[in-house]
C-alpha cells in the first residue's frame, strides 16, 4: 500500500469531519444570534427605549464575528481538503477576524495601553503582511525609495 494515498486519505477523511464540525458550530451560532438578538432588542426597548446602548449590540457583534470566523476555518478547511495546500491570504483573514473580535470583546473600558499598543502593532503587522502576499499574488511589485528618486531625476 502506498503511504503517500493512505495520508491523503486520512487528511481528507478528517477535513471532512472538521468540516462537519464547524458546519454544527455556525448552525448553532446563527440560532443563538438570532435568539440573543431578539432577547437583546427586547431588554433594550423596555430599558431605554429607542435610545443607543452600546452594551447590547457589542455581545451580537461578537458573536457575528465567531460565525464569520468560523465561515473562513471552513473556506481554509476545504481549500486544504481539495489541493492539498494552505493559502496564505485566507489564514491571513481568519486572523484580521480574530483580531477585531477580540477588539469588539474588550471594549472600550479596557484602557490598559500596553494591550492596546500590542492589538495595535497585530493589525498593522496583518495588514501589511496582507497587502504584501496580494501583491506577491496580483505581479505587481512595490517600488523602492531608490527607484521612485532615480524615475524622478
Amino acid at each position: 500500500m502506498n503511504i503517500e494515498k493512505v495520508t491523503g486519505t486520512f487528511e481528507r477523511w478528517v477535513s471532512y469531519f472538521m468540516i462537519f464540525f464547524a458546519m454544527v458550530i455556525v448552525v448553532i451560532q446563527v440560532a443563538m444570534l438570532g435568539w440573543n438578538a431578539v432577547d437583546s432588542f427586547t431588554r433594550r426597548f423596555k430599558e431605554v427605549g429607542l435610545h443607543y446602548a452600546p452594551q447590547y449590540a457589542r455581545e451580537l457583534a461578537v458573536m457575528f464575528f465567531n460565525i464569520l470566523l468560523m465561515l473562513e476555518i471552513i473556506q481554509t478547511i476545504k481549500v486544504f481538503a481539495e489541493k492539498q495546500t494552505i493559502k496564505l491570504r485566507i489564514i491571513l483573514i481568519v486572523c484580521m477576524i480574530a483580531v477585531s473580535r477580540k477588539i469588539l470583546e474588550l471594549g472600550e473600558e479596557h484602557v490598559d495601553p500596553e494591550a492596546e499598543f500590542a492589538i495595535a502593532a497585530l493589525v498593522i503587522a496583518l495588514a501589511v503582511s496582507y497587502f504584501l502576499v496580494s501583491l506577491k499574488i496580483s505581479g505587481k511589485r512595490v517600488k523602492s525609495f531608490d527607484e521612485e528618486k532615480e524615475k524622478d531625476e
